[in-house]
């Protein structure tokens, strides 16, 4: 095969460039199958961090996907990255040197195959991390298998009722990530499910269209735009059309209430306007996710129990699942059958969750601390770095069990069910001596439908205060202004004003006092080109507050000014 040919054997590690293509599977199973562990990076990362990855992990060949990194790589990595003694190019056309293509036309026939032990290294995942270099996770055959395995049987007793051949998914999420690539790509592989791979996010939406996909392994942000989408909808719609929106939503949720046991079967009226409902309403909510959507799966960051309370209107159940790429990834998961909203499951088979406070010690139920875990899903170590891994690997309760230590906060219910409600290193004190915890207040306020992203800072400070990323297409037509006005002469709009401090009060009602923002500011988007997300879409906290310090600064500077004004009036 190609990878014999480019000098490839057993151990060796292959890197792969690429977002999500056939060859990024087929290239993967090929380095498996002959006991070589694979090593993967997205093409959105800098060039210096394809350096660094290609160095620390050993690389001796690497595939890019297309001619554009390919050159990059030439140009400016592999003059620093000696261990790499072969590069091909995916897009590269057939008869060209260097294309994927070439090697494949060319390829001996014999394919050695090895089969690996259940603690050989399959992947070697960096993590993209909030802050500091990326550390290499070292996931074994055992660990993948087992995952793929347990989440399957603790979701149901017949796996073909879950995935089966006639299912079809559209691959969204990255294969080079641990959630993509376990959940999606060898789970449904080894179910038999059809895959169609999404073109990017900007096609998303059309590409659902054209796959019509039965499964969707998804982020909380694709979901959370479609029920934006609707809300949008619904507040531009006449009386008569967002009356009858709202009812065949309402009607949605007595069906599922039905479905799931919390109140009695539907009434033959009730069924009536259901159906009836159901199909000049729902249906074509539903076909904004291709038409043929049976159910769900969502992971990566918290999912707002409002979508997902409106995803089971739609009829279409999402299962919350938890996990990290250290644990293959999966924890905990939601299932079809037993799911509670604002949860993120129950731990999976063979799987054991531990919750321990600050002394180190498990909390008692209902306690709030450290989630941990113990199973076969638990990675080997970070690559060449037991500092890190013994900062994050301790023993277990039991005295025996090597234990991971998740670095989230959260509690396990009577029933079992895990809740995740912030990261250990994010929460922080006011300047009064009180705690917060930011991602529950961010979700909450970022559900508003006017805000795309938001970043909580209060450490501390008096009170917290926060950055928001707004979409301005939703206000200008809330507010009917067109593209005649800027978006800086908005920014300053009383009305603007208004509208997010109702939004804000309105969202954030379940909230302790002090842990509303008292304060906001606009800032320009969050993304992987400014540095402020990582690979896997999470915000870079640490970054978007070096950038954006003096507004911050400001946002508590004009408070003071303030009240030096009304004291020395």
């Amino acid at each position: 095969g190609v990878l014999k040919d480019i000098g490839i054997k057993e151990f060796d590690k292959v890197g792969i460039i690429s977002n999500n293509r056939w060859e990024w599977a087929a290239i993967t199973s090929a380095a498996h199958s002959m006991n070589a562990t694979i090593v993967p990076m997205y093409e959105a990362q800098l060039p210096s961090d394809w350096t660094y990855i290609l160095n620390d992990s050993g690389c001796a060949a690497l595939f890019c996907a297309t001619q554009e990194i390919f050159d990059c790589v030439q140009a400016d990595v592999l003059p620093s990255t000696p261990l790499v003694q072969a590069t091909l190019c995916l897009n590269a056309k057939l008869g060209e040197e260097h294309a994927f293509a070439t090697a494949m036309d060319r390829a001996s026939a014999d394919s050695p195959i090895v089969a690996p032990t259940q603690e050989d290294l399959a992947d070697l995942i960096y993590t993209s991390g909030t802050t500091g270099k990326p550390k290499g996770v070292e996931l074994t055959h055992l660990n993948l298998t087992s995952n793929v395995k347990s989440a399957i049987r603790t979701m149901t007793e017949h796996p073909s009722d879950l995935m089966s051949q006639q299912d079809t998914s559209l691959a969204f999420l990255p294969w080079a990530h641990s959630y993509g690539q376990t959940c999606e790509l060898w789970a449904g592989m080894s179910n038999g499910i059809g895959m169609g791979v999404c073109r990017g996010v900007p096609s998303i939406l059309e590409d659902l269209q054209l796959v019509k996909p039965t499964l969707l392994f998804a982020v909380p942000t694709l979901y959370k735009r479609v029920y934006d989408g609707v809300h949008n909808l619904m507040e531009s719609a006449s009386p008569i059309r967002k009356g009858l929106m709202k009812r065949a939503l309402d009607m949605g949720r007595r069906n599922a209430d039905a479905q799931q046991g919390l109140r009695a079967p539907l009434g033959t009226w009730e069924g009536m306007q259901f159906k009836a409902l159901d199909s000049i309403v729902l249906s074509k909510i539903r076909d904004r996710f291709g038409g043929n959507l049976r159910h769900g799966f969502v992971a990566g960051a918290a999912c707002p129990a409002e979508v997902l309370d409106f995803m089971d209107d739609l009829g279409i159940p999402i299962c919350e699942g938890y996990g990290l790429t250290e644990t293959s990834p999966i924890i905990t998961i939601n299932t079809p059958q037993t799911r509670q909203v604002g949860s993120v499951g129950k731990a999976i088979g063979g799987v054991e969750v531990f919750i321990i406070g600050q002394d180190g010690k498990e909390v008692e139920q209902g306690q709030e601390g450290e989630i941990c875990c113990v199973g076969p899903n638990v990675m080997r170590s970070y690559y060449k770095n037991k500092e890190a891994t013994d900062k994050v690997i301790t023993t277990a309760p039991d005295g025996k069990s090597r234990m991971f230590h998740t670095g989230d906060l959260g509690r396990v219910d009577a029933e079992g069910f895990v809740k995740v409600t912030g990261r250990v290193k994010e929460q922080y004190k006011l300047e009064n001596g009180k705690y917060v915890v930011p991602t529950p207040i961010e979700e909450a306020v970022g559900m508003s439908r006017f805000i795309m992203q938001v970043v909580l800072v209060g450490a501390n400070r008096p009170h917290n205060v926060a950055l928001l990323v707004p979409d301005w297409a939703v206000i200008r037509t809330e507010l009917k202004v067109g593209d005649d006005v800027s978006e800086e002469d908005l920014a300053n709009d009383e009305r603007v004003k208004q509208l997010i401090d109702a939004e804000i009060e309105t969202n954030c009602y379940k909230l302790k006092k002090f842990e509303i923002p008292t304060k906001w500011a606009f800032v320009a988007p969050f993304t992987a080109a400014n540095n402020m997300l990582t690979p896997k879409m999470s915000i870079r906290r640490h970054k978007v507050m070096e950038a954006y310090a003096d507004v911050v600064n400001d946002l508590y500077t004009d408070e003071k000014e303030q009240s030096r004004k009304e004291q020395a009036a």
